[in-house]
């Protein structure tokens, strides 16, 4: 493989290729959970015609909007299905082969936050400067709407890739341990424990690596296996994939240090902001070193983990 150069980083426009791929996964989500489409999926479910469901419906209707709400709203940044689409591209396939695990990701991680939000979690009002999906329409709305996305994602899957049975149950493998008790809802659960007791550095990166770290690492990994990527190149990704996501909570860790409100639970409060730098040397280091003998389709990756680093500057 060939190394990447200096002319190839300066020629490469790392934003307007993520404006680019998400503005894709924003129009595939629109078309699933579109109107038309869900009231379709209901009729063909229940037997009932669609259009009774648009005159009789409003409970499905309220659900519906809720969903579109947070699925496709603005100021979403899409990352996780933009290092699927990214991988495929690193590997010569079509992005469109791994559109709709891309987007099943962003169902889940979508899911989270509509969770996370809500008063039994973090009780937040707001999210991206509007109105948490609770607070919009009601607590059990957004419950609903969150439950629909987390299910969502497995119809998705098993829809897209039943031609290739294999794949379609190693993508629903991979993103259901990825999503579930020793994944993300897992680092939720000492996420919330944190909140009320302290926790050690072994600890909080436990936490990163369940909560945060592991969808980021299964957006890459899964589209990795999709594209029928080598042992070798897994491997690669897998290291690289791992230390990204560490790597981006330490910089937001960062980014959020205050030295006179130093906030429990962070890496600056238990390293230190001098040793957490050190430590976000390291992850960089490692995230490049991976991928280091790539050929030059692989710069959009790259340009992410240095994208990371930049945020600091």
């Amino acid at each position: 493989m060939l190394q990447t150069t200096e002319k190839d980083r300066s020629q490469f426009n790392l934003s307007a290729a993520m404006s680019n791929n998400a503005q894709k996964v924003t129009e595939y989500l629109a078309d699933h959970f579109s109107e038309k489409a869900m009231l379709n999926r209901a009729s063909v479910n229940t037997g009932v015609e669609a259009e009774v469901f648009l005159s009789r419906g409003r409970s499905l209707g309220e659900l519906v909007e809720s969903i579109r709400y947070s699925t496709l709203q603005e100021g979403g940044k899409r990352f996780r299905p933009i290092l699927a689409l990214f991988v495929a591209e690193a590997l010569g396939v079509d992005v469109q082969h791994v559109m709709p695990f891309a987007a099943a990701v962003e169902c889940v991680h979508t899911y989270s936050l509509i969770h996370d939000d809500l008063p039994a979690m973090d009780n937040d009002d707001f999210r991206r400067g509007l109105p948490t999906n609770h607070k919009k329409f009601n607590e059990a709305t957004a419950i609903l709407a969150g439950d629909a996305l987390l299910t969502e994602a497995f119809t998705i899957l098993s829809e897209a890739y039943q031609g290739m049975p294999v794949l379609a149950v190693d993508a629903i493998r991979l993103l259901a341990q990825a999503a579930g008790a020793y994944g993300m809802v897992g680092g939720q659960v000492i996420d919330m424990r944190s909140k009320k007791e302290r926790i050690d550095i072994q600890e909080l990166e436990i936490l990163h690596r369940m909560k945060t770290g592991a969808l980021i690492e299964v957006s890459v990994m899964g589209a990795a296996m999709l594209c029928r990527a080598s042992d070798e190149q897994k491997s690669d990704l897998k290291i690289f994939a791992r230390q990204l996501g560490l790597a981006f909570q330490v910089a937001d860790d960062l980014l959020d240090y205050l030295p006179e409100a130093i906030e429990p639970g962070s890496y600056p409060a238990l390293l230190g902001p001098e040793k957490t730098k050190e430590y976000l040397h390291q992850l960089t280091s490692q995230c490049l070193q991976a991928l280091s003998s790539w050929s030059v389709a692989a710069q959009p990756l790259i340009e992410i983990v240095h994208y990371n680093q930049r945020r600091l500057a």
